[in-house]
């Protein structure tokens, strides 16, 4: 057996759906594991017993066995979806996230999973790296983390951009920017410069992954003087230009309906 193979996880299959029009989620329910992250609107769900409402950048998972259906209608609705099996009870307990940073990891395995000839555990590669995040994100919840240490966390993400700095965190919350990174380290692993970077660089690579905007665009979003700024922040980062990381993964399935 290839080493490189999990055994007890196998993808399935996966797509983007795209609709401009007014939709709802059909009744169904699935054999497997079904994550959905969604890239624009507003996405209503009964799963059992259990009421889903999943706006943009956000991402829940659907058990296996169980009935869900759309609960509004809703329209220009957008979302990745993927399918997966696992053997036994998933290895964390949370089924809704407020923000999964590399949402570019969904554009990623669908290009390998719709090239002619991938080996199989490549794309399930992608889909262990994205479960590993999950794990991640919800271990940072119930592990050692504190009410401040996720204010924090939050604020840069939803604040960072090129003109946020440490300084700037740390008047905001009054603390000194040595306490602001020391908290950061102690809890995410990396200091308050490097959470601030990574969340501008996730940011940067949603919008080359699921949006048409020029670089010249994102980088006026994100807070850069100019594109060559951008540019040299974001090549310095992921070693490759912007232009080079949107051609990277270009195969996608896709559905309307």
């Amino acid at each position: 057996m290839n080493i490189l193979v999990n055994p007890s996880i196998s993808f399935s299959y996966a797509g983007f759906f795209q609709n401009s029009g007014s939709w709802t989620h059909p009744k169904r329910a699935e054999k497997t594991y079904e994550i959905i992250y969604v890239t624009e609107g507003e996405v209503y769900m009964r799963e059992g017993e259990n009421d889903i409402h999943a706006g943009k950048n956000q991402l829940f998972i659907l058990e296996p066995d169980v009935c869900h259906y759309g609960t509004e209608v809703t329209e220009g609705v957008s979302f990745y979806w993927l399918h997966f099996n696992i053997e036994g009870e998933l290895p964390f307990d949370k089924r809704f996230f407020e923000s999964f940073e590399n949402s570019y990891l969904f554009k990623e395995l669908l290009h390998y999973n719709n090239l002619p000839s991938v080996p199989e555990y490549l794309v399930n590669s992608v889909l262990l790296h994205i479960l590993s995040e999950l794990c991640r994100l919800s271990e940072n919840e119930t592990v050692g983390y504190s009410g401040s240490a996720e204010k924090i966390y939050e604020w840069i993400r939803i604040n960072a951009d090129a003109s946020l700095n440490v300084k700037k965190v740390s008047e905001h919350f009054g603390y000194s920017t040595d306490h602001i990174s020391r908290i950061c380290k102690k809890h995410f692993g990396v200091g308050a410069k490097e959470l601030i970077d990574r969340f501008i660089l996730a940011k940067a690579k949603s919008s080359l992954s699921n949006t048409d905007k020029y670089v010249k665009e994102i980088a006026a979003e994100l807070g850069f003087a100019n594109d060559k700024s951008f540019i040299g922040f974001f090549k310095y980062h992921e070693r490759c230009f912007p232009s080079e990381f949107r051609n990277r993964f270009g195969k996608l399935h896709m559905n309307s309906h």
